[in-house]
This record gives C-alpha cells, structure tokens and sequence, in this order.
C-alpha cells in the first residue's frame, strides 16, 4: 500500500528573470520539494523519530553492568503533516504536524530548510501567512487564535515548551487533589452522574503546563471548536484595515478585526444549521464562501454580514459522487474504507480559487469544491456566485476516479493529489478548465504534460508494511467527524436536559 499525498503547495518564483515552479508536497511525515520544471525532487525533509532508548545505571567499579535496568522509554511515531501553507512572496513555507509543532521552512535557491519549530499548547487547525510576510495566524482546535511572528528571534529557544509526556504529569505531592463540589445527591440525570463518576476517578483534576517560552499574542477565542481561519482586508475611510473570519464548529462565523484591534468584533454572518468547515473568500470582490455539514454552500457578502443565496448541492451531483465512491471502492477491493454510501450527509473538505480562462478569451477563476470522499469536484465559475436569489447557477462535475486531498494552481494547470493507496497508482491527476460561454458551465481536460512532470511523486518510495486503511483515513478524513452526535447512551430517556439528548463523548475537542 502507498500513502497518498495528504497536502501540496505550489510555488512559483522569479529568480534572475526566469521563472521557476514547484511543488511542495507532504507525504505521512515526509515533506518534499520538486522542481516542476525539470521533474525531478530536489529536497526531502523528514519530521523526527523518536527510537526506544533504554536509560542505564553507570557500571560498578569492578567494570560489571549492574543488574537492573531504567524503564525504557516508549517509542514515538513520527508526526504527520497536517496542515501547509506557503508565504505570500513564495520565500517561506509553514507546516503542521500533528504534534501540535508549527515548523518554517525557507525555500531558495531550490532547497527547503527547516528554521524553527514552535509547540502549540492544542493541535492547529489553520494556519495562514500574512500579507507582511512577516506574521503567521494560527487557530487551534481548542477555539483560540495566535499569531506568531514568522521568523522567531535568535534569543528564542526552539524547543519552547516541555515534552508532551512531561505535560501529562500529575500534580505536586504536596498539592492538594481536586475533589468535585457535587455529589450524588445533588446531582440527577445520568449524563451528569457519569461525569461526576469520571471526575471522582481522577487522581488530579489538570496538569501543570509550562507557559509559551516564544514571541505570541493570543488575538482571539471561540467558545467552540475552531474549524476555519481566513484574513481579508479592505478600504475603510481611505486606510487599509484587517479582518480576521473565523468559523466553528457550532455554525458561526464571525468577523474580527485584524491585530492589533482584533479583540473588537464587527458582526457574525448566522444561516447554517450544521457545522461550518471551509471559508473561501473571492479574490476582488466582498463575497465569501462558506460549506460545512449541509448540501449547500452559502454566498456571503462578509462586510454587511449579510446571506446572498445559497447554492444548492442537488441529489443528482451527490448521488452520482456516492456512485462512483462506491465503484472506485469496488475497483481498489476495499483500500478506502468509507462510511455506508446510502448515507448522505455531505461534507465540505476543500474550497479554492483555481485559474479558468473565458471562452472569449478573458481572464476569469472558478470557484471549486471538493465533498469528503466522494471522487470528484465540483466547480462554479466565480461571475455566477452573485447572481441574485432565484436565477440557477451552473455547477460542473469532474470526476477524478478517486477521492481529491488537496490542490494547488501551477500556471493555469490545477494539480490535485488523489487518495490512491494502490501500488501503481497515479497520486496526482493535473486538468485545465475552461469556461464554455454558451452554456455557462465549465469544461475541462486533463494535462498530460504536467502529469509527466509530476511523475517522479508518482515513483517515489512510499509503500509501508504497517500501513492500513483505518491509520490512513484517520489522517485523511476528520471532516465528517466534526457533525455533531446527540445523546450520550440513553440519557434522553432519563431526564436530560434536551429532548435529543447532549453532545456525547465525541463531541469533545481534541489537542
């Protein structure tokens, strides 16, 4: 089995009046730059393992090893790449992984170098360059937002915060351990009384955490759990002002102003009834794009917190995506262990902005959408997202025979990397659209010369005996599990606190 490519980036650069391409791909815990050019990788990257070390006792005198032997520290696997982003003036890439790390890259003169590494104290879920070039504004899971400067202070130290097994540590002997207020007696719904249960079992009520050793401000905080983070500006009175739009888990967005005032909140654009995943904000324009657990996407004028329209995903795109998922599974004999087709809840993993020449010759973008696994994307050239209420807009399906992870632009050429875990298998598919004027709609067709040029991704060394379907899709499709599931056992029928019941244990948010 291979890994596919869970995140790409491209970079496009001039270097003594020559253009320059490449892309930046993120492969399990192995990030590597290729020279789109030339079709070959020129710099590999690897997050650090961490090996079983077995601590030992000095030798005695008489030069025998003593008897006993330390405990042996448990082995650590690698940290995947969740998140990749680069910096505006292409100079400067920013991965996640997932333990918690922010770690820069400089990319020049063909070479990728890691620069620093910063812990956050919950796991990113965002993570974007600001116009500066200077500051990154990094969400977590937890509901807060950072930023950070982009290249940390020589007096800074890199490592910044203890361990994650020292951060698990209990309190000090001589503290007291926390003792829960409530009692069986006060308390009554068995949702409640398990949690007291769980509270009682604990031998301390939280760890002591070391505080953020590195240059941060805290700029704002969600009540739930954070799931997109955008940055926009625009003319207010004459001057440039900052925003910061966010979106949670609990259908908000809401609009912030950017630092230093992003304490102030300028208004909330409410309308979904699901989860919110995906913001996409259009390039020149004051409209938004937002997607989540609900087969529509809602067009936003953000500024005026206003609803637009909505986009429909209609049954027959969502069924047609379910029925090629289901071939496709069929075909790869069960390398994509995906939930009951029947089902069908839809969730947004991906919005981007790709390049889609009119077919007068003009300069227009498309608006394009990838569904969780479901094996194609869905595009909307960008002129029709402000149609008025009532007039249809034109939504084009292109199927791709397995499930998109990500994209990047390359020119005019839209790479998409594929979650293709069969040996042999193409991970990366490139296609050009194009705008066809009569209809309104978009055609497209493949790029065989930039997937030639893609090929040594193709060819690289990936293939892991331990790999399996469920450790890959816990790392490829975390979407879905952000809808919300209700009832905790059968505490609706025992006088919870709604008819539904609460968010059960799944609800709670990860680090």
């Amino acid at each position: 089995m291979q890994h596919p490519y869970q995140c790409i980036a491209a970079i496009e650069s001039t270097a003594q009046g020559q253009a320059s391409s490449h892309l930046l791909a993120a492969c399990g815990h192995r990030l590597v730059l290729v020279d789109v050019n030339d079709s070959k990788i020129i710099t590999e990257w690897f997050s650090a393992i961490s090996t079983t070390n077995t601590a030992e006792a000095p030798e005695n005198d008489d030069g025998e090893r003593p008897k006993k032997k330390q405990k042996t520290v448990p082995p650590v696997k690698p940290a995947n790449i969740i998140k990749l982003t680069v910096s505006p003036d292409q100079a400067h890439a920013v991965a996640v992984t997932d333990d918690k790390y922010v770690r820069v890259f400089t990319i020049g003169n063909g070479k990728l170098e890691e620069i620093s590494q910063r812990c956050m104290p919950k796991r990113p879920c965002a993570v974007q360059v600001l116009p500066d070039n200077a500051t990154i504004i990094c969400g977590d899971k937890f509901g807060d937002v950072y930023s950070l400067p982009l290249l940390p202070t020589a007096s800074e130290d890199v490592p910044m915060v203890a361990d994650t097994a020292l951060e698990s540590a209990t309190l000090e002997a001589d503290e007291p351990a926390f003792k829960p207020s409530a009692t069986n007696l006060t308390v009554h719904t068995k949702r409640n009384r398990k949690a007291l249960e769980a509270q009682m079992q604990q031998k301390a009520f939280s760890a002591k955490k070391e505080p953020l050793k590195f240059d941060h401000k805290l700029l704002l905080g969600h009540v739930s759990m954070l799931t997109g983070v955008a940055y926009a500006s625009r003319n207010v009175d004459g001057r440039d002002r900052g925003y910061i739009i966010t979106a949670d888990r609990d259908e908000h967005i809401r609009i912030s102003r950017g630092p230093p005032q992003s304490h102030v909140i300028e208004g909330y654009c409410l309308g979904h009834k699901e989860f919110v995943s995906k913001l996409c904000l259009i390039p020149g324009t004051d409209l938004s794009v937002s997607g989540g657990g609900e087969n529509e996407l809602y067009v936003w004028d953000w500024p005026a917190f206003t609803l637009k329209r909505k986009i429909h995903l209609t049954d027959e795109v969502v069924n047609t995506g379910e029925s090629n998922a289901e071939a496709s599974r069929q075909a790869d004999d069960g390398t994509m262990s995906q939930a009951d087709s029947s089902k069908k809840d839809v969730a947004v993993s991906g919005m981007w902005i790709v390049p889609c020449p009119a077919a007068h010759g003009g300069t227009e973008t498309a608006l394009v959408v990838a569904i969780e696994r479901l094996p194609m994307l869905l595009a909307i050239p960008v002129n029709q997202l402000g149609l008025p209420r009532g007039q249809d807009v034109n939504i084009t399906t292109i199927d791709l025979g397995h499930a998109p992870l990500d994209l990047a632009c390359i020119g005019d050429s839209v790479v998409v990397s594929l979650d293709a875990r069969e040996e042999g298998q193409s991970r990366f598919q490139a296609i050009k659209l194009q705008e066809v004027q009569e209809q309104g709609m978009i055609g497209n067709v493949r790029d065989g010369e930039m997937e030639k040029r893609l090929a040594c991704l193709n060819s690289y060394p990936t293939a892991d005996a331990s790999l399996d379907g469920k450790t890959l899709d816990d790392l490829l499709y975390n979407v879905g599990n952000l809808r919300k599931r209700r009832g905790w056992g059968d505490s609706a029928k025992e006088g919870d606190d709604g008819p539904d019941g609460d968010a059960g244990v799944d609800d709670v948010a990860e680090d």
